[in-house]
C-alpha cells in the first residue's frame, strides 16, 4: 500500500475529505455529450485530481456507476483507470472495501523547477488569464444571486480551512482550488463550473508555484476570499463580481513577478 502524506492538522484536513468535497466532485463527474475518446477521460480524471476536487485515499465510485456518471464504455473506463494506475495517479485496493483511490496529488515543482513550468506555460498564459477573468468574475456574479443556503455553509467551511492554514502548501492549496470551484458550482451554470474547474486543472502547476513562493501573499488572497464570501452572503453580485475581479487581477501580478524573477518573459499585465 502507498504512502500517503496526511495532513498533521486535524482540524484542517477535515475539510478536505468526506460529504464537502464530494459535493462538489459528483458535479464535475457528469456525463458529457461525445465524450467517448480515452485520452478524454483521463484526462477528465487527472483534471479533478490536479483541480483538488479529489484528494489521496479518497475511492472513486464502482466502475458501472462511474462509467454511467461520465457517459462512457465500461470498456473505456477501465482501460483509463488502469492507465492512470500504472501513471501512478490511482492504486487499486482488494478485498470487501476495496476498488480505485487516488493515490497523490501532482508533485509540487521545487524553486529548482520554476523557469521550466513558467516557460512551458508563457505562450497561452495572457489568454488562460484573460479568461479566467471572465469567467470566474461571473461565477461569482451568479453565485451572489443563485447560491442556496447549503452552497453558502459549504463555501464557509471551505473557506475555514484556509484562514489561518497558510503556513502549510498542501491544505492552503487544496482549499484555495476548492473554495473557487465551490462558487462555480453555486452559480448553477454547468458550463462556468467546467471552465473554472478546467482553468485550475490547467493552470495547477502555476498556482502550485505561487502557494509556496514566499510572497506574503497569502494572507492577503485570504481576506479576498472573505470577502468574496461575505458578498455572496449579502446577495451582492456587482460586489462579488468586483472582488473576484480584483482577486484575479492580483493573482495574476504575482504570476508574472514570478516569470519576471525566473527569467521569463514578463507580458504586460492589463488592468
Amino acid at each position: 500500500m502507498l504512502k500517503y502524506r496526511f495532513f498533521d492538522d486535524m482540524k484542517a484536513k477535515k475539510h478536505l475529505h468526506g460529504p464537502a468535497v464530494n459535493r462538489m466532485s459528483d458535479c464535475i463527474f457528469t456525463s458529457q455529450q461525445n465524450l467517448t475518446s480515452l485520452e478524454t477521460t483521463i484526462e477528465r480524471i487527472i483534471g479533478a485530481i490536479r483541480a483538488r476536487l479529489l484528494s489521496p485515499g479518497d475511492r472513486l465510485p464502482s466502475e458501472r456507476e462511474f462509467a454511467a456518471q461520465l457517459g462512457v464504455s465500461r470498456s473505456t473506463l477501465r482501460m483509463a483507470l488502469q492507465h492512470l494506475t500504472k501513471t501512478g495517479w490511482l492504486e487499486v485496493r482488494r478485498g470487501w472495501h476495496g476498488g480505485s483511490f487516488v493515490a497523490r496529488w501532482p508533485i509540487i515543482p521545487t524553486p529548482h523547477d520554476y523557469q521550466e513550468v513558467l516557460t512551458h506555460y508563457v505562450e497561452d498564459l495572457p489568454s488562460i488569464l484573460d479568461y479566467r477573468r471572465a469567467v470566474e468574475s461571473a461565477t461569482a456574479f451568479y453565485a451572489a444571486e443563485r447560491a442556496t443556503p447549503t452552497d453558502m455553509a459549504l463555501i464557509a467551511d471551505i473557506h475555514s480551512a484556509l484562514d489561518g492554514n497558510d503556513h502549510d502548501w498542501e491544505v492552503y492549496r487544496a482549499s484555495d482550488s476548492r473554495f473557487h470551484i465551490a462558487i462555480a458550482r453555486a452559480a448553477y451554470s454547468p458550463r462556468l463550473l467546467e471552465s473554472v474547474t478546467e482553468i485550475h486543472a490547467t493552470l495547477s502547476e502555476v498556482f502550485d508555484l505561487l502557494i509556496q513562493r514566499p510572497t506574503g501573499s497569502l494572507p492577503q488572497s485570504t481576506t479576498y476570499h472573505r470577502h468574496i464570501l461575505d458578498a455572496i452572503y449579502q446577495r451582492d453580485s456587482e460586489a462579488a463580481r468586483q472582488l473576484m475581479l480584483e482577486h484575479l487581477i492580483a493573482t495574476e501580478q504575482l504570476i508574472y513577478n514570478l516569470m519576471h524573477d525566473s527569467g521569463v518573459y514578463q507580458f504586460a499585465v492589463g488592468g
